[in-house]
């Protein structure tokens, strides 16, 4: 996939998904499709993967849940970006307390979420680059 950051996009919408990954790549980021929370963490597991734009309402194991385990999976400088349908502020602060970086709800404005994942992303790079790694 080269130099370009990679976004994992978690979405059980498949057309859902797929416009986000192109919406991605007309911005310059790849984009690896996740359909379920588990399949999030395999994808985790066996690709390295830059940050994570992140559904709530999935099958079998919610946004809130997958973001939490993917925090403890040792990826603490990976941007996790929730999008979701669901706009309360309760659910809002959930997201943040399950280790997400930014919370946008849908419909949703593309350039505000593209801005948002390549400052999370610059700021990754420069928390790692401190890191020594």
């Amino acid at each position: 996939m080269g130099d370009r950051p990679v976004v994992m996009v978690v979405e059980d919408d498949v057309e859902m998904n797929e416009l986000q990954r192109e919406l991605l790549a007309v911005h310059g980021l790849d984009a690896v499709p996740a359909y379920t929370g588990r399949e999030a963490l395999e994808v985790c597991k066996r690709q390295n993967t830059d940050a994570v734009l992140l559904d709530v309402m999935l099958p079998e194991m919610d946004g809130f849940e997958t973001c939490q385990r993917l925090r403890g999976m040792d990826r603490n400088h990976m941007p996790i970006v929730m999008l979701t349908a669901l706009d309360s502020e309760d659910c809002r602060q959930r997201g943040f307390q399950a280790g997400a970086d930014a919370y946008f709800t849908k419909p949703f404005d593309p350039d505000e979420v593209i801005s948002a994942i390549h400052m999370l992303l610059s700021h990754a790079e420069e928390e790692s680059a401190g890191d020594g790694g």
